[in-house]
C-alpha cells in the first residue's frame, strides 16, 4: 500500500454472486475499498447518485438490464465519469476484448483471471488515476524503454509494435547488463523478458523493487503460457505482465499504459 496515501475505491459490476466472492478474494490483500453493482444500470445509478465516485470499475459484460458493452460507453460518453478506468473482465470469447476496446474500456482480462495478473493491472490503474488527479493534461513525451530480453525476436517485436520512433530504445539480453543500462541511462519503462541470459529475469525484479532509488521504475514481464505463476509468490514485482508471442496491440497498450505511469510520476516528483 505505499503507493497510496489512503485505499481507492473499486467498483465490481458483476451479476453473479460467486464470481462477486472469487473477485473480492482476489481484490482483498489489496486493501482498497470495494463495492458491487450488480449490472450495468446500477452501476450507471451509482455513478450519478451524488456521492464519491469509484476510482476504478472492474466491469461483466454478459448481465442483465444493461450489459457491460453500453454500460462502458455510457460512462466514457459522460465528461464527468470518462475519466474512470474501466477493467473488463468476462468469459465471453470471440470478439469481446475488440468490442470491449471499442466501447472505451481502458483494459481487458478473460475469466478465469490469474490473480497475479489482475492484481497488478489493477495497482497500476489505480496509481495512474492517483497521479493523474495531482497533475493537469500530460505534455507530449517519448519514453526511454529498455527491453531486456535474451531473444532478438522479442527485442525486434517490442520495438516495432510500439513504434521504432515512439521511443528511446535501449537492449540487454542478460541480468548483469540489464543493471548497468539502468544505471547509466535511467530508463522510463523496463520491460523485462523471463528469456534472459544468466536466467535472472525474478532476481532482477526483485532487486529493483527492493531499491529505495530503483522501486518504481515501471516493469513490464513477458512471460511464456503458465509461467505467471512462478511469479506470485513475490509481492509487487512488476507492474503489468503480457504473454509471449507478442501480438502488436496489446504490446502497444501494455508499453503505453506504463510510459503512462513513468512519465506521470515524473511530473509529480518534479512538482
Amino acid at each position: 500500500m505505499s503507493y497510496f496515501a489512503s485505499p481507492m475505491t473499486i467498483l465490481m459490476v458483476e451479476d453473479n454472486a460467486l464470481q462477486r466472492r472469487m473477485l473480492e478474494a482476489q481484490l482483498q490483500p489489496l486493501e482498497h475499498h470495494l463495492i458491487v453493482a450488480a449490472n450495468g444500470e446500477e452501476a450507471l445509478a451509482r455513478l450519478k447518485s451524488g456521492g464519491p465516485s469509484p476510482d476504478m470499475l472492474i466491469m461483466d459484460v454478459v448481465m442483465p438490464s444493461m450489459d457491460g458493452f453500453k454500460a462502458c460507453e455510457s460512462i466514457k460518453s459522460d465528461p464527468a465519469t470518462a475519466d474512470i478506468p474501466i477493467l473488463v473482465l468476462t468469459a465471453l470469447s470471440r470478439d469481446a476484448k475488440d468490442r470491449s476496446y471499442a466501447a472505451g474500456a481502458d483494459d481487458f482480462i478473460r475469466k478465469p483471471a490469474n490473480t497475479l495478473l489482475l492484481q497488478v493491472r489493477v495497482q497500476t490503474h489505480l496509481r495512474i488515476r492517483a497521479l493523474a488527479l495531482q497533475t493537469g493534461p500530460l505534455p507530449p513525451a517519448r519514453p526511454k524503454v529498455l527491453v531486456a530480453s535474451a531473444s532478438a525476436l522479442v527485442l525486434t517485436q517490442v520495438q516495432n509494435h510500439f513504434g521504432k520512433d515512439q521511443a528511446i530504445y535501449l537492449e540487454a539480453q542478460s541480468e548483469s547488463r540489464a543493471r548497468a543500462q539502468i544505471l547509466a541511462h535511467r530508463p522510463d519503462v523496463l520491460v523485462l523478458d523471463t528469456d534472459l541470459s544468466e536466467g535472472g529475469a525474478q532476481n532482477l525484479a526483485v532487486t529493483l523493487h527492493q531499491s529505495g532509488e530503483l522501486r518504481n521504475l515501471p516493469i513490464l514481464l513477458l512471460h511464456d503460457p503458465g509461467e505467471l505463476e512462478t511469479w506470485s509468490r513475490l509481492r509487487e514485482p512488476v507492474d503489468d505482465a503480457l504473454e509471449k508471442p507478442l501480438l502488436a496491440p496489446e504490446t502497444r497498450r501494455r508499453v503505453a499504459l506504463l510510459a503512462r505511469l513513468a512519465h506521470l510520476q515524473k511530473l509529480v516528483g518534479q512538482a
